[in-house]
């Protein structure tokens, strides 16, 4: 990373061990746990019935037109799954992929404007950042959509430099060729195509969002209309591509859907993913550990003295920020991946001031290394506390179950908190490169922790007793009903169609429990709603609890001799 990390100085070697890290770091372990309910088994579920149908178009979940999310995360989780097979790893591969991608556009970036090393600390601050971490290594959308939205909003930013030099080289001796910033352009213009067919408009308004800001207080050069207008209609043509098509191939279906659960998002609390107005800024701060306290000495001024382009990062970045904070607080459906994409701009305003006080041999103030050690052991202490959780989580689940840290857990804690307090040594001695990626390998041994001890027990407590329902109603070849509740994990496990009633969702006719079929049909509720199903629907028998969930059945009529 630099000299007095002790990394090899050479800049292909530097990236070659910086991906290899990030290959460990991003994929290690996915493949053992179970994808979890809700987004990961939507995502997976859609994507291996989009590869089964062979209907690349439209996307399905149950056998019904899913239209909250555009294509394109499900086109490559089909291509994973026709390369690794229908499992955790190829789902979950999209997302690693999508993180490596990640650094090689940070180091970029970071070289384009200061130096490798500013590339090289914003990398590793970015993919150790707790959320950050967690998504690149899950099969959900976001980290995909986050990926797109950066090389927008970035690519754009380097355009505008690049147009800068080249019109200053005409008044100097400095050669820059047309080539040099029409490149970024038609980068950050499919960038920001491909973020819009990954998740929705969103990919397209926010790099433009951040644009804006940096424009503001940086108005030379003047944009171009041939700029702007080959930037629109390039990204538009790639965004409104797949739209287009399946307009046409299937009328308003499926506008109107999507069209119908962005207004539910912002309308109404969907499944009780509710939270205050501050919710996503407290979010962000638990997201950005334990790098968050260098959040609260960034000062571009300070840095612009080591970095000329800080000054109009900060305007780029403050605005990334305070516009998806700002929409997500009035979004009434809060979830913490809405937000997700402001750890970029953040990730590298923490890169600047570190590569700043390394330039400059700067010692940060006490409660700010004091503050960051003491978060970084708080994430060892976390794993010592975990099993305890679980054991109060298995207990609100109706589950006799207790676990007890066991000595991977303990060794994993306590590797953690000594290398944060050896980061902070070496972070109070200026020895910048060895402290950051000291703390790099403690979130490392975090999230290693984290993937291989607590998730498969957490899996064990949410979603096994619901399966093994699942599967002894499907053993019996017989119809099952789910009865106000929904598990995707019992679609992609299960691998059978279920009928859901009185779920927003999915359509479903609560009629075919009032009367009795020839054959069997079962019904899984959860036990808040038994005397509710009972009390709508007599002819529902029960069978057996498994965790807070019920197995009912509604035998065959009597076949008449």
């Amino acid at each position: 990373m630099t000299k007095e990390s002790g990394l090899l100085s050479n800049p292909r070697v530097q990236l070659i061990v910086l991906l290899l890290f990030a290959c460990f770091f991003q994929f290690a372990g996915i493949s053992g746990v179970q994808l979890i309910d809700w987004d990961e088994n939507i995502y997976g579920e859609a994507s291996r019935q989009m590869m089964i149908r062979g209907d690349y178009l439209n996307v399905y979940i149950n056998n019904q037109l899913f239209s909250e999310k555009p294509p394109f995360f499900f086109w490559e989780q089909v291509i994973s799954y026709k390369l690794f097979g229908i499992n955790e790893f190829a789902a979950r591969f999209p997302s690693g992929v999508a993180g490596l991608l990640m650094i090689l556009l940070f180091y970029h970036v970071g070289f384009r404007i200061g130096s490798r090393r500013l590339g090289l600390t914003w990398s590793l601050v970015y993919m150790t950042s707790f959320l950050p971490s967690v998504f690149s290594r899950a099969a959900v959308i976001d980290h995909t959509f986050n990926l797109f939205i950066a090389g927008g909003a970035y690519f754009l930013y380097l355009f505008d430099r690049e147009l800068e030099r080249y019109l200053a080289s005409s008044e100097s001796s400095e050669t820059v060729s047309k080539k040099s910033y029409f490149t970024y352009l038609i980068l950050g213009s499919i960038s920001m195509g491909v973020a819009c067919l990954t998740k929705g408009p969103l990919g397209g308004v926010i790099p433009l969002v951040a644009f804006g800001g940096y424009k503001i207080f940086n108005r030379s050069p003047r944009i171009r209309l041939s700029h702007f207008v080959f930037c629109g209609v390039l990204s538009l043509s790639i965004a409104l591509s797949w739209y287009l098509v399946n307009w046409i191939n299937t009328g308003e279906s499926f506008l109107e859907g999507f069209i119908r659960f962005q207004i539910l998002l912002f309308s109404q609390s969907l499944e009780g993913h509710q939270g205050p107005v501050y919710y996503h800024f407290l979010v962000v701060l638990a997201g950005l550990l334990p790098w968050t306290p260098f959040l609260f000495v960034f000062s571009p001024r300070k840095v612009m003295a080591s970095d000329g382009h800080c000054k109009s990062l900060a305007a780029f970045g403050g605005a990334w920020v305070a516009f998806v904070l700002i929409l997500f607080s009035m979004v009434s459906t809060k979830l913490p991946h809405y937000s997700a994409s402001v750890y970029i701009p953040l990730s590298m305003f923490v890169a600047f001031i570190l590569n700043h006080a390394d330039k400059e041999k700067i010692k940060f103030r006490n409660w700010v290394l004091i503050s960051f050690g003491l978060l970084g052991i708080s994430l060892g202490c976390l794993n010592l506390f975990l099993p305890q959780m679980l054991n109060q989580y298995a207990e609100a689940q109706l589950i006799s179950f207790r676990t007890f840290p066991s000595f991977g857990v303990w060794l994993t804690a306590t590797g953690i908190a000594v290398l944060f307090v050896i980061s902070v040594i070496a972070l109070g001695l200026k020895k910048f490169g060895k402290g950051i990626m000291l703390a790099a390998l403690a979130m490392t041994l975090f999230t290693q922790g984290l993937w291989r001890f607590h998730l498969p027990v957490f899996v064990n407590i949410h979603q096994k007793p619901l399966l093994r329902l699942v599967n002894e109603a499907n053993s019996r070849q017989s119809r099952l009903v789910f009865y106000r509740m929904v598990s995707f994990a019992a679609f992609f496990y299960g691998r059978k169609p279920i009928d859901i009633l009185h779920n927003y969702k999915f359509e479903g006719d609560p009629s075919i429990l009032n009367t009795r079929a020839d054959d069997p049909i079962y019904i899984i509720t959860s036990t808040e709603n038994k005397k509710r199903l009972i009390r709508e629907h007599p002819l529902a028998e029960f069978v057996k609890d498994s965790g807070r969930f019920s197995l009912f059945v509604i035998k065959a009529r009597s076949v008449e001799p």
